[in-house]
């Protein structure tokens, strides 16, 4: 696996401060399961800053409800 991530990802993607104020952005419903992992909250935030798309195997993102998360 990670020799497959060496060879695709062309680029570094270090935390700036673009990553951590998109925190704010991210919006759950009331109703939604608590998600108390702030880390996965960051890479979601640094994801959406970016454009890029999100691979999860944590159904609890999915609540999150943005259109680049991609839940396995």
């Amino acid at each position: 696996f990670v020799t497959l991530i060496e060879a695709n990802w062309k680029f570094p993607l270090n935390l700036c401060d673009k990553h951590v104020t998109a925190v704010l952005t991210l919006v759950r419903p009331a109703d939604a399961p608590e998600h108390k992992d702030p880390f996965d909250r960051l890479l979601l935030a640094q994801a959406k800053a970016e454009n890029i798309m999100f691979l999860t195997h944590d159904s609890k993102m999915s609540f999150y409800n943005e259109p680049f998360v991609i839940c396995v």
